[in-house]
């Protein structure tokens, strides 16, 4: 008995977890733990962190050590001939003295590691960018499926009243013709919106690899987030110097610059010393064990390498001219994406009050049109236009709610600024409902009357 007590325990405790919605955050934070495109950028930041040791051991004494065992035979006319075997062990020191190359590519470490922790930062926020899609791309369908059901139901109840006053002899096929090509519009949305919403649901669960039973909803009467600076061209101005791309494009000009002087470098003499020391018994060309310890200063200066030299530096200053275009590019590229993702957020703004009021009165018309049609005065075309029109209206005021927070997350990112800070500022929008509950303000769909039997 006290194992099926427990059973059904852990089987409530299972559905309330499966019914508790899960907000934004949670979405975000999944899938940039799901994503392997982002895992893939922090592995090769890992790999870009030991660029800075690799480039100074260029530039630290490097000491080698070896064992071997060598068998000499020396056979000299008019002498015997000898042989013996000869062992040991030998230890080298180079140590570079002036080696431009060496040195320039030790500067140019310091930006290939910075260059793979901004392209974490980057595939970061576009994960980010990439969850918030996703999430409210499956509310927006969740709306429009709930809505194509009420615009159905609408049409139903007003289909069953025309049907009786048809037989009380009060409409004529007309209108009844009218409002069943009404309904099948209707159901043929409601396909459409079930379709969609299968479609983003399993976009979600592919981008945080897991399924999700209900979803935090915007709150109705939320307010919209206003942004600060209100102006366009500082924002655009703020992404001309922060934008991830525009940062990368600057880290690839540096490092082509720094390519130039290293291939300058090769009119450049070098300078090294070394150093080895070979105990006895390892004397190569001696008879007997021999001891031998060299020191040497030595200067390489390059005189002619066939046009080497000129053709690499020819290379990469014309590198160095992509990447200064590049970054001209990526600069321009992210002001102008500020400003139209700043443009959108404000006439998203704006249409969401425009939309909010015009479903208002829409809602208010349709209820009147009902009440109007019940009593005579309103027909039925009336009442499928006044419906036709209110639920576009939502439909219309739905899209505009969710862009105009895209819109918001993308002029974010496009400063650089879109982190799980500013996520959650945008989820302190959401509230917690389940499957199946009530939506309310903008998007409750107005009473349906039903008249009485022989009502006119």
């Amino acid at each position: 008995m006290n194992k099926h007590l427990v059973l059904i325990v852990l089987a409530v405790v299972a559905s309330m977890k499966s019914a508790q919605a899960v907000d934004l955050m949670t979405v975000v934070e999944q899938t940039t733990d799901h994503d392997a495109d982002l895992a893939a950028f922090r592995a090769g930041a890992r790999a870009a962190h030991q660029a800075i040791p690799k480039a100074r051991a260029g530039l630290l004494p490097r000491l080698e050590g070896g064992w071997g065992r060598a068998y000499n035979r020396t056979a000299t006319e008019g002498f015997p001939t000898t042989s013996y075997w000869q062992n040991g062990w030998t230890v080298n020191l180079t140590q570079p003295v002036f080696d431009w190359s060496r040195w320039t590519t030790y500067r140019q470490a310091d930006f290939i590691e910075a260059r793979g922790a901004t392209e974490v930062a980057r595939a970061q926020q576009e994960s980010i960018l990439k969850a918030a899609r996703a999430y409210f791309d499956e509310l927006a369908a969740e709306d429009e499926r709930a809505r194509a059901n009420d615009y159905a139901a609408a049409l139903d109840s007003h289909l069953d009243q025309l049907r009786r006053k048809q037989a009380a002899g009060e409409a004529t096929v007309i209108d009844l013709r009218e409002a069943e090509a009404g309904v099948l519009q209707a159901q043929l949305q409601q396909q459409d919106a079930g379709n969609e919403l299968r479609l983003r649901r399993l976009a979600l669960e592919q981008a945080t690899g897991q399924p999700f039973s209900a979803l935090s909803r915007l709150a109705d009467t939320a307010t919209m987030p206003r942004v600060e600076p209100d102006d366009m061209d500082a924002w655009a101005t703020q992404a001309e110097g922060h934008d991830y791309q525009v940062q990368l494009k600057q880290i690839d000009w540096r490092i082509a610059k720094l390519d130039v002087e290293k291939a300058r470098a090769g009119y450049l003499p070098t300078v090294s010393i070394t150093a080895s020391h070979t105990p006895a018994g390892a004397a190569s060309g001696y008879v007997r064990p021999t001891t031998t310890n060299t020191a040497m200063l030595s200067v390489s200066i390059p005189f002619f390498e066939g046009g080497e030299t000129e053709a690499r530096v020819d290379e990469t200053v014309a590198l160095e001219d992509k990447a200064q275009n590049d970054l001209t590019s990526a600069t321009r590229q992210a002001g102008a994406s500020a400003r139209e993702n700043w443009s959108r957020f404000r006439a998203g703004i704006a249409r969401i009050d425009a939309l909010t009021r015009l479903a208002q009165t829409s809602r208010a018309a349709l209820t009147a049109t009902q009440v109007g049609y019940k009593v005579g005065s309103r027909g039925s075309a009336d009442v499928l236009r006044a419906a036709d029109t209110f639920y576009a209206n939502r439909r219309d005021l739905i899209r505009a709610r969710y862009e105009t927070i895209m819109a918001l997350l993308q002029l974010k990112a496009a400063t650089a600024g879109l982190t799980f800070d500013e996520v959650a500022r945008v989820n302190a929008l959401l509230v917690s409902t389940t499957n199946g509950a009530p939506r309310g303000g903008a998007f409750q769909e107005p009473p349906v009357r039903q008249p009485s039997a022989g009502s006119k």
